[in-house]
């Protein structure tokens, strides 16, 4: 029997705005595999918390306000160095917020923020009790809904959750040749 691939609802295009994020299919492994173990171990001790919108709001800003800085391009600092620095890459502020938010229900993404950047990009994906939010303390100051992004906006490649690793449409569509570059939305 075949499976269909996760989804959060059928994507529909209105007027060039995509009215629901593609959660993906399983998978065993990903490019990234070798590199996110401070990733994976974060994931995995969230806890059952859902946090309130404002509550996540803050955390989002707080991160935003941490300074830019990456330590290693591939390797994404723990949450506790990012907390105690005040600074850290799209990986590292985006680890910060999840661990803050203890809800391991969220999702850690690797993918594009703009179609036309040659660089990944991370972010966090999150159901709200109002919705899917797309939560970016690198780029943005709050979340964002993820039915108000464009078809060229926040695409995943690959996601990360407490349960799993999953591929999306995005990897599929744009294989890449030669080394993963694992780098930030240049």
């Amino acid at each position: 029997m075949k499976t269909k691939p996760l989804s959060l609802a059928a994507i529909y295009f209105t007027s060039g705005v995509v009215l629901a994020q593609e959660l993906g299919q399983p998978t065993s492994k990903t490019p990234f595999d070798a590199y996110l173990g401070p990733m994976r171990a974060t994931l995995g001790s969230l806890g059952s918390n859902h946090p309130e919108v404002p509550v996540v709001e803050g955390y989002v800003k707080t991160g935003r306000g941490f300074s830019y800085s990456m330590k290693d391009p591939y390797v994404p600092q723990t949450p506790a160095e990012t907390e105690s620095s005040h600074s850290g890459d799209c990986k590292a502020k985006s680890l910060w917020v999840a661990y803050k938010m203890d809800d391991r229900t969220l999702r850690f993404i690797v993918g594009r923020a703009h179609a036309s950047s040659g660089m990944n990009h991370a972010w966090l994906l999150w159901k709200s009790p109002g919705g899917w939010l797309i939560l970016d303390p690198t780029l943005l100051s709050k979340p964002i809904d993820a039915t108000r992004v464009g078809p060229n906006e926040y695409t995943p490649r690959y996601s990360y959750s407490a349960s799993g690793k999953f591929v999306h449409a995005g990897a599929v569509s744009a294989k890449p040749t030669g080394q993963v570059k694992y780098g930030d939305h240049a």
